[in-house]
């Protein structure tokens, strides 16, 4: 037995959240994938986070059972014993039991267990500005990135991903193209312009401002050609109208003022 299947066997506790980026499908995958723990792994997926009316794995039939068993409904921990297998029990038990225990979580584990390549965490960030010539196009889409707190992740085989900092979970089930993580940030920057931003009071405070960014926008999309005649339509009508409506407000006010 190596040093790592005595680590994982003999000391390692798991903290496992409820309902945060995967933790319970990721550390189950994790076990399936150290050759002596994947029958152990499969057994208890099967018994403790399997859904038999839908026939699937369900995160929330595990977190069912540890409620059940009056176990914390945010988080729990979870230990391989030879004589049971995977078994749970509260981060406080641990501690109280031993205050030194050193209780990993799910991804500190991957790393240990040097499998960040199953889940995507062979990376390094990279941005715009690096990867594009374009300067000024690599400004606003970096900026839109650091606003929306995405980040974009660049694997070793030369493709890419894109991390939601937030959730810290990745937008393509695969890893892909440059082109398509311009293609996605571009046009999740310009709809969060469109449908998202409170265009009607910032009209009011800069309208100004607002034909500038969407003339930005626009001469993005034009370089980086992303920009077909039904998106220029698109965009083009949604200012049109946005600008219509400021006009008649400004009338109306004038009106009323006079």
């Amino acid at each position: 037995m190596n040093e790592m299947e005595e680590f994982l066997t003999f000391s390692a506790v798991i903290k496992l959240r409820r309902s945060y980026d995967d933790d319970l499908f990721k550390f189950i995958e994790l076990m399936k994938s150290v050759g002596f723990l994947k029958e152990y792994a499969e057994y208890f997926e099967k018994s403790c986070c399997y859904d038999k009316e839908f026939n699937e794995f369900s995160e929330s039939k595990f977190w069912h059972y540890v409620e059940l068993n009056n176990g914390n409904r945010n988080d729990t921990c979870i230990e391989f014993q030879w004589s049971k297998g995977f078994t749970w029990g509260d981060r406080k038990d641990y501690l109280n039991y031993d205050s030194e225990m050193k209780i990993l979580n799910v991804d500190e584990l991957i790393r240990a267990c040097n499998k960040e390549y199953l889940f995507k965490m062979n990376y390094e960030y990279t941005n715009f500005g690096k990867e594009l010539q374009d300067k000024e196009s690599a400004s606003d889409l970096d900026g839109f990135l650091d606003f929306y707190e995405w980040s974009i992740t660049k694997y070793p085989d030369g493709k890419y991903n894109i991390k939601d900092e937030q959730c810290n979970t990745f937008k393509f089930d695969e890893n892909t193209t440059l082109n398509e993580i311009i293609d996605r940030v571009y046009f999740r920057m310009f709809d969060y312009f469109t449908d998202e931003e409170d265009i009607e009071d910032l009209m009011k405070e800069d309208s100004e401002y607002v034909k500038k960014k969407y003339e930005s926008y626009m001469k993005t999309g034009e370089k980086l050609h992303l920009l077909d005649e039904e998106n220029k339509k698109h965009y083009t009508e949604w200012f049109q109208e946005i600008m219509k409506e400021n006009e008649l407000k400004d009338t109306i006010e004038i009106n009323n003022d006079m």
